[in-house]
């Protein structure tokens, strides 16, 4: 008996070649560029004299602090937004605040609270003889019906 080969990679996929991914890509350069665009032609002539390179030199360091003004400008605007919106929020906040303060009644009844008050500190003094007395005979009748139930 004899075995020649046992192939172990049944459930394995091949992976493509590298010959065969194509870069569909029209950048000439290969490089992505997020951030300012200079307008300004970069690129030198064959010969270049002392006052071009001066002059180049001045297009771009102007161009780059144009830039970086409408990128500090940007970034301003942004946050003076959200400043705003959190203002305009507070407003409204405050606003129904006041709304609610305004249309909402207190009163306070006097004689409750001091028999409620005088009642939770001295809570048998209600049941005082001299406090019954004091009482209409239908409430006693009440009373005593509620306690013999």
């Amino acid at each position: 008996m004899n075995i020649s080969k046992i192939n172990l990679n049944l459930g394995q996929k091949i992976a493509p070649k590298a010959d065969e991914t194509k870069n569909f890509s029209t950048n000439p350069f290969g490089v992505s560029f997020k951030g300012n665009v200079i307008q300004a032609d970069v690129f030198e002539g064959a010969t270049p004299n002392i006052a071009k390179k001066i002059s180049n030199k001045g297009k771009l360091f102007a161009s780059a602090i144009v830039g970086g003004i409408n990128n500090f400008n940007n970034a301003f605007q942004s946050r003076m937004n959200a400043i705003v919106s959190f203002g305009k929020k507070i407003k409204t906040n405050v606003f129904s605040t006041f709304d609610k303060i305004v249309n909402t009644e207190i009163s306070v009844d006097f004689n409750a609270f001091k028999t409620t008050l005088k009642n939770r500190i001295f809570p048998d003094s209600q049941f005082k003889v001299k406090n019954l007395v004091k009482r209409p005979v239908e409430e006693l009748g009440t009373m005593l019906k509620a306690e013999l139930a």
